[in-house]
């Protein structure tokens, strides 16, 4: 398109809208006004193992091998994809690249890139690695990788024109690592309204998608950190509770294990859908889930699509996040948003709630999503970004 600057991402797990996931990029860059883009990702479902496909022009998906959990194989992917990426970028004009961790080694793709085209190099941290994996117990303190990532780290927030991150509460990190926070931007994560508005009703849905009863929905990665267990733990307590799981990650096969395991009758799990149709299923549950396991690195701040996702369809929320989301959303205004190891409370609270106060979550999330967590006003932010260097 004559006219428009260009700009060129690197992140290693975005995903099309068709295959769900990790949408945030296109969602943003596809709203931009003055600038046109393209995105490098792996061609590697990062949920299901699955080969993507796209036909949209600007999109280019890199292969990598195939990989389970966070062995050896997985981290050969990352760097297998840091180097396919940086060699396809460097044969690819534009006037600034951007580069998105986790991983970090994507990121560095973009800032070598830039530094060989003497472009600017814009950063989006969505993930605080190292320091996530290590809260998380997947990476040891001091460690060999734990020095080399951190040095990573720190090479990538000096060497990037602007620092994009999706909450506010980072800015000691930034600060810890000699890192001027007046080169960061917060822009957080998102959703438009309008692609919430479905015109059927729930009981058509709820007929459509097999839901009965009082039913919690989750969706999104079945990780580590997500707290799966705090899930099974509701459903043990909240027998008249239906439980619905849509997604798909490393922790998947021990939730429907333990689950068994344990007789839980009302949990179910469902294979990941499209972002475009997720709006439809959300519409024909009763509350939607928001969990995460307890790591000192979430209290800094967080910004998650799945809560936007249910704030956006008029759903009431249940979080267990209360000191993470402070800065999103408090208790009693969207639902209840209570401390780690009051989720089933929670969710108790919704299923006896009266008509108005239900009424009232939903209709006090989507005030929320649309004047402060607009997709539009992020791009409008982003675009600004951009403009600046």
């Amino acid at each position: 398109m004559p006219g428009k600057r260009r700009v060129l991402v690197i992140n290693h797990y975005a995903f099309p809208r068709e295959y769900g996931g990790l949408t945030r990029n296109f969602d943003m860059f596809s709203r931009l006004k003055n600038w046109q883009f393209r995105i490098i990702a792996t061609s590697r479902n990062h949920y299901t193992g699955e080969v993507m496909v796209v036909k949209d022009p600007r999109w280019t998906l890199l292969s990598i091998p195939s990989y389970s959990g966070n062995g050896s194989r997985r981290i050969l992917g990352w760097i297998l994809f840091a180097i396919k990426a940086t060699l396809k970028a460097l044969r690819t004009r534009a006037d600034v690249y951007f580069g998105s961790s986790p991983h970090p080694l994507a990121a560095a793709g973009a800032m070598v890139v830039a530094a060989v085209r003497r472009r600017p190099f814009v950063l989006e941290v969505r993930d605080l690695w190292p320091e996530s994996i290590v809260t998380g117990g997947t990476l040891r303190a001091g460690s060999g990788v734990h020095t080399a990532l951190v040095w990573l780290e720190r090479l990538l927030y000096r060497r990037a024109a602007k620092i994009v991150v999706v909450t506010k509460g980072w800015e000691n990190h930034f600060e810890s690592l000699g890192i001027d926070i007046g080169k960061v931007t917060v822009i957080s994560n998102g959703a438009d309204l309008a692609d919430y508005d479905v015109p059927d009703s729930k009981d058509a849905l709820r007929q459509r998608y097999g839901i009965s009863g009082f039913t919690a929905v989750f969706t999104g990665n079945h990780s580590p950190y997500v707290g799966l267990e705090l899930i099974l733990d509701a459903a043990a307590a909240l027998p008249d509770v239906n439980f619905v799981c849509v997604g798909n990650g490393s922790r998947k096969a021990w939730a429907i294990s333990e689950s068994a395991n344990r007789g839980l009758t009302n949990v179910e799990f469902r294979d990941p859908i499209g972002k475009p149709e997720l709006p439809w299923l959300l519409k024909a549950c009763d509350v939607g889930l928001h969990t995460i396991s307890p790591q000192s690195v979430f209290d800094k701040g967080m910004s998650p699509n799945k809560l936007f996702d249910y704030m956006a369809s008029g759903i009431p929320i249940v979080s267990n996040a209360r000191i993470p989301l402070r800065d999103v959303v408090k208790d009693d205004q969207a639902g209840p948003v209570v401390e780690p190891d009051e989720l089933a409370q929670g969710i108790a609270r919704v299923r006896d709630a009266d008509p108005q106060t239900r009424v009232r979550w939903s209709q006090e999330g989507r005030r929320i999503m649309e004047d402060r967590f607009s997709l539009r006003a992020a791009a409008a932010r982003l675009e600004a970004v951009l403009d600046s260097v």
